[in-house]
């Protein structure tokens, strides 16, 4: 799977640089045979829009430090989550704390919205070590995100198993109901 990851700085403790290199280490832990690439959030909108569909990243991955609603208009993020959707691509933003919900967010083009101040217990704890919270968040919603596009190197050991009973009563496709 083809992963963009672009995020913005995560005012007053990582660069967007930063940010970005510590979701890739995470991501590729996730993940291993993903294929990530690097760039910055102002160049990301543009460089989808102008991407041949043959291209284009199966993911986008953005992010900063507070996710709230100021956060859907006339931001980096905002523009490359609508580029994003646009292109028929999903986008998830990993934050450092997350203030709007699923339904808002996903009207302004993004699937998946998650905070590392949650992961790690509290945002003291993700601000205590920014970089390794925000890793090792990247980490797992890249067990979950990657992978995906019907590759067949999913991880066996984070999907659920199968069930022996269906979930519906009654037969099964092809299974005949009628009593003999």
């Amino acid at each position: 799977m083809r992963v963009l990851i672009a995020p913005d700085a995560f005012r007053g403790t990582l660069t967007g640089d930063e940010a970005a290199t510590a979701i890739a280490d995470g991501w590729t832990r996730g993940a291993t045979a993903d294929e990530i690439r690097r760039s910055p959030v102002g160049e990301a909108a543009r460089s989808l829009e102008l991407t041949p569909d043959d291209e284009l990243p199966d993911l986008v991955v953005t992010g900063e430090g507070s996710l709230e609603f100021r956060s859907l208009r006339d931001t980096a993020v905002a523009a490359l989550a609508a580029a994003a959707m646009a292109r028929s691509v999903p986008c998830v933003v990993l934050a450092g704390q997350v203030h709007v919900g699923a339904r808002v967010a996903f009207e302004a083009g993004i699937h998946g919205a998650y905070a590392a101040g949650a992961n790690a217990g509290s945002v003291e704890a993700s601000m205590a070590d920014p970089s390794g919270t925000l890793s090792a968040l990247a980490e797992g919603i890249a067990v979950h995100w990657g992978g995906r596009r019907g590759r067949a190197d999913l991880r066996p050991e984070v999907l659920p198993p199968p069930r022996a009973e269906p979930l519906v009563p009654g037969p099964r496709p092809g299974e005949d109901d009628s009593p003999d």
